[in-house]
């Protein structure tokens, strides 16, 4: 992927090319999927969130200064609408369901059809902490690959640093992670 080529996409756009959008969607959708898949639990919430943030990008992107990649950009739109997804859910104490009108929904339903953010909330809190104490490159490591989803490869070119680098950089913070939380490092 040209990165270079998303500053002018952008420019387009913002001179009135509709196709140019399209084709910012279908860079970057994939990545911004599995970004908005770590919020939630579901496939059609995860799909909600990148349709939201690309909305919100769609209406924001003359706000976007290219001092970082658009990647970099529209991943934290998508953040942003993951989380707005769910305080949606958590301070209405929405449940959702197929229709709120027909379906009673049971609270053994509830787990599989919206994410629930209080419930692993103890392991949050100390996974945050964890990772606040990271050494900046082994942070990043950890970042692109586990929550962007992106291959060794194109982290290592996103950081500059060799793919040797990156994989040992992620397998430390990994463990120094796993040892903070206290559970055993599970390869994958």
């Amino acid at each position: 992927m040209d990165y270079r080529n998303d500053r002018a996409l952008v420019a387009q756009y913002l001179d009135g090319d509709r196709r140019a959008f399209r084709q910012i969607v279908k860079r970057h959708h994939k990545a911004m999927y599995y970004v908005a898949r770590n919020y939630t639990r579901n496939d059609q919430d995860a799909q909600d969130i990148v349709q939201d943030a690309f909305f919100k990008a769609a209406r924001s992107l003359h706000t976007y200064r290219g001092e970082a990649k658009l990647s970099t950009w529209l991943h934290r739109m998508t953040i942003n609408a993951a989380i707005d997804h769910q305080r949606k859910f958590t301070r209405a104490g929405a449940q959702a369901s197929l229709d709120d009108d027909a379906v009673a929904v049971s609270s053994d339903m509830n787990k599989y059809l919206a994410y629930n953010p209080m419930e692993a909330m103890e392991r949050t809190i100390a996974m945050r902490q964890a990772l606040n104490v990271l050494p900046s490159g082994q942070r990043k490591a950890l970042w692109l690959i586990d929550v962007a989803g992106m291959s060794v490869e194109h982290a290592a070119h996103e950081l500059g640093v060799k793919p040797g680098t990156v994989k040992s950089r992620r397998y430390r913070a990994r463990e120094a992670v796993a040892a903070a939380i206290g559970e055993r490092l599970t390869s994958s």
